[in-house]
């Protein structure tokens, strides 16, 4: 079960001639063609770990900081259409065993699918619609995280739901679902995946709700990233990169390729080795497709952290990436310090919408020191105790004020 009964508790997702082969696609900093100045969604180098997927600087429309906790109604809505979901698949598993005949369960099975698939489309222009509106400055950031907790609880509601029916045959022994059905099942399956996500889950735990998100959207993505006390934690959706109408080239060009042992998943990890190069110089990561919707999903433990990221068929580009990266690993490469009286700050960077390090002291005595920090203005936490704060760096020029009791000290820091 997800985290949200806990919030709810405390308050309450071209056919060519010759298509490219394995390895020599372009990467996704590459413009698609000459004529168009739109380039593909970019896959940013960061110091000392894995890729990762981000928009386009060109293309970000607004950016904020966001530590609006989950409102009652927001929570009463996304507990009540999971229960609503869990009552469905109840009633699926109930009505599943007590069919005798083949061809009524097949039937069942074929309207709860098409049930699943219209919700999710559904979630998906849900979701779609909200990056716009957001990107147009007609809702808030809190509107918009409260419509990715929906969208994501939902969802993963739905892939429990579909458990339910991949495993529905096995109380009926003489009966087991066709090739068909399942590669239908499991390509509902990809598009919920890519609907659920680490931050969505976070905004739903009473325990973390109230962290400070960063958000950045686009015409057609979104970036959240966020922090716990030892993770920084990141999803990226980029729809521009995916075009679920195109055929497979993987799997075309494993068709084509003429030897029978030739593999779509194989293509798929060549493809994945160009864009994440430190990833694969360190291991081989698991990869797998779902169904004939042209989604690969690439997992990885990888020293610094987890990497899932999908690749859409279609254009052969990462269209939607999760990352979780442990701070102790974070390299800093950039440091900027100011004092004002006795209260001295230091911003330590990394890289842009990645990990910041702030931390406060009294320069004379050298004490920790707990003050409000702000950036451009936006709250985005305390230094605590310990006098520092992990958050989110923004992108281009930004200013960092540390505030106490007795003054505050700002640092302006030039962009990258």
């Amino acid at each position: 079960m997800r985290p949200l009964s806990a919030l709810l508790v405390a308050l309450l997702f071209v056919t060519a001639a010759a298509l490219p082969v394995a390895g020599a696609y372009p990467t996704q900093t590459q413009e698609r063609s000459e004529t168009t100045a739109t380039s593909l969604p970019s896959i940013a180098t960061v110091p000392n770990t894995t890729n990762q997927l981000t928009i386009p600087a060109g293309d970000v429309r607004r950016s904020s900081y966001d530590s609006t906790g989950i409102d009652v109604g927001t929570a009463t809505a996304a507990w009540s259409a999971q229960l609503q979901h869990r009552h469905e698949a109840l009633s699926f598993e109930e009505r599943f065993r007590q069919i005798e005949s083949r061809d009524a369960r097949t039937r069942l099975i074929n309207d709860r699918l098409a049930d699943i698939e219209a919700k999710e489309q559904a979630l998906d222009e849900r979701q779609d619609g909200a990056m716009a509106r957001y990107a147009r400055g007609e809702i808030s950031a809190s509107t918009f995280l409260r419509t990715r907790l929906l969208v994501d609880a939902e969802a993963a509601e739905l892939l429990e739901t579909l458990d339910r029916i991949a495993t529905a045959p096995d109380t009926a022994p003489d009966y087991s679902l066709s090739e068909s059905t399942t590669a239908r099942l499991r390509s509902v399956e990809g598009e919920l995946r890519t609907l659920t996500g680490p931050v969505g889950g976070q905004l739903q735990s009473a325990e973390t709700a109230d962290r400070t998100h960063y958000i950045e959207v686009s015409d057609d993505g979104y970036m959240l990233a966020t922090m716990t006390d030892d993770e920084y934690i990141r999803e990226t959706r980029l729809d521009g990169a995916r075009d679920a109408s195109a055929p497979d080239q993987f799997l075309q060009t494993a068709v084509n390729d003429g030897d029978p042992g030739t593999d779509r998943l194989d293509v798929a990890d060549e493809r994945a080795a160009d864009l994440y190069p430190w990833l694969y110089e360190r291991q081989r990561p698991s990869l797998t497709y779902y169904g004939t919707s042209g989604i690969y999903e690439l997992t990885a433990n990888h020293p610094n952290g987890e990497l899932t990221a999908y690749l859409d068929g279609g254009t052969t580009d990462i269209f939607y990436e999760e990352q979780f990266r442990g701070l102790s690993d974070v390299q800093t490469t950039a440091t900027r310090r100011n004092v004002n009286d006795t209260l001295a700050v230091t911003v330590r960077r990394s890289s842009p919408t990645g990990p910041l390090l702030v931390s406060a002291a009294n320069d004379e005595t050298g004490a920790t020191v707990d003050g409000t920090v702000t950036i451009n203005g936006q709250s985005v936490g305390t230094t605590g105790g310990d006098g520092v704060l992990w958050t989110v760096e923004p992108r281009g020029a930004y200013t960092v004020t540390v505030s106490t009791d007795t003054g505050n000290t700002t640092v302006a820091v030039p962009a990258s």
